[in-house]
């Protein structure tokens, strides 16, 4: 596929991470997953260089989600004006990487007593997303995407919620 005419540089040509060679990666990295959606990286890519290529992309500290997500839902917020009206659908998603224990940066996702352990963390990332959607169920684009590791409460911040009254009585 030809990455000039393709929809993802249409979708990302206001990308900056300032170096031209990382926003043109982008987009062949879009195209690939695009033509594949339902390969691994290593799958979807053309060969062990396009794979290296994509791995280094997402590791590079130029490179960021936020970026990604900025120029896409300027992309989405144009698309919408297309529309009367639209829905903005809201999910929240709970990626759990306990089986890669190298990962840094994850969250305590949940908490469970195991058998011979009265502790069981699974370990992870949240991402809560707000997807743009026409009243015909046409996707627009994706309005809003927060990915953060999360915090468990502790068993003393759960005690006071729960004993904490939820409307409180204002003197006058």
């Amino acid at each position: 596929m030809s990455t000039q005419n393709s929809w993802a540089a249409d979708e990302f040509s206001d990308v900056d991470f300032g170096d031209e060679r990382l926003n043109s990666r982008l987009v062949k990295i879009c195209d690939s997953f695009s033509d594949s959606p339902e390969c691994s990286i290593n799958q979807a890519c053309s060969g062990w260089a396009a794979t290296k290529a994509a791995y280094r992309f997402f590791a590079n500290d130029k490179t960021s989600g936020e970026e990604i997500i900025r120029a896409h839902s300027a992309k989405a917020v144009i698309r919408a004006k297309e529309h009367k009206t639209i829905l903005a659908t809201q999910d929240t998603s709970y990626m759990v990487y306990s089986k890669h224990p190298a990962t840094t940066g994850l969250g305590k996702i949940s908490v469970k007593e195991g058998k011979n352990v009265k502790k069981i963390y699974s370990k992870g990332l949240v991402s809560h997303s707000c997807l743009a959607v026409s009243t015909d169920g046409l996707p627009i684009g994706i309005l809003d995407q927060n990915t953060f590791p999360r915090k468990l409460n502790s068993d003393e911040v759960k005690r006071k919620r729960n004993i904490t009254p939820i409307r409180r009585e204002r003197k006058l």
